[in-house]
């Protein structure tokens, strides 16, 4: 794919649902407290809508029905609310079902892992943890746009990408569409216009410790989500924060699973 082409589906950014942008940047915010996202949520009827079905589901269990946000976020608890409030709030922007190699749950597992990884691990590399929880979620948001505007071409990358080891995803991206995944997600978030601090992760920036750390969770996500074991994984034996960050998250791949499924 050519990269004037390329140009020319850029023209076709998705409009974010408004408030998306200031419910990202509060939730990046390290004291933000559950009444005040509670209180954002109820400004999007659609995210608040999807929270109550979450909290509601077989993956959450409740004993009684939900049926208010309140008790919906309460349910849910803060992390696992702040997490799939910014999915939510990307996401639903984006329509993926025309490439038939995107598979939606690996891209929303991995995601999720890679941003618990990234917001226990932040304070080894002194990153304000929600800062890099939200960093990781969003660090790959760029091909679930291109599996949007360019299904076929997305599509072809894909197969090739998981049919050949020499051949990474970034590499046939940029053969069939122009743009790989950062690129993508950087125009993205400067057409959206969100704040600078969510970019850190693969953006140039000041915060380079965010700038490896993010690459190594989603390293360590992929392997958690394929169950490779942690003997047999690119996590360094003599890191103890990082070992038992990957074995806690190993231990929560079923309910992540079971969220994705829920969510997406």
């Amino acid at each position: 794919m050519q990269t004037a082409q390329l140009n020319r589906k850029r023209q076709k950014v998705p409009t974010l649902e408004s408030g998306a942008a200031k419910l990202l940047l509060e939730l990046t915010d390290a004291n933000v407290n559950m009444d005040k996202i509670i209180r954002l949520v109820e400004m999007s009827p659609s995210i608040a809508a999807r929270l109550v079905a979450i909290s509601n589901s077989a993956w959450s269990n409740p004993v009684a029905p939900v049926t208010s946000i309140a008790e919906a976020c309460n349910r849910l608890g803060l992390n696992v609310v702040r997490t799939t409030t910014i999915a939510l709030a990307i996401g639903q922007s984006f329509d993926h079902k025309r490439c038939p190699s995107f598979d939606a749950e690996r891209f929303w597992c991995t995601s999720m892992i890679g941003s618990n990884l990234a917001s226990e691990l932040a304070p080894t590399v002194n990153v304000e943890p929600n800062t890099a929880r939200t960093a990781a979620l969003l660090h790959n948001i760029g091909l679930l746009w291109l599996a949007d505007i360019m299904p076929s071409e997305t599509d072809e990358s894909l197969n090739i990408a998981n049919g050949s080891p020499a051949h990474t995803i970034g590499e046939c991206l940029k053969n069939t569409t122009g743009s790989d995944r950062q690129e993508a997600s950087l125009y993205l978030y400067d057409a959206w216009q969100l704040p600078e601090a969510l970019t850190g992760g693969w953006a140039e920036s000041d915060s380079q410790s965010l700038a490896s750390l993010i690459p190594l969770c989603e390293s360590m996500a992929t392997e958690i989500y394929a169950e490779t074991p942690l003997e047999d994984s690119s996590c360094p034996a003599d890191n103890g924060p990082m070992c038992t960050a990957y074995l806690e998250q190993t231990r929560q791949l079923a309910n992540i699973r079971e969220l994705a499924a829920a969510l997406f």
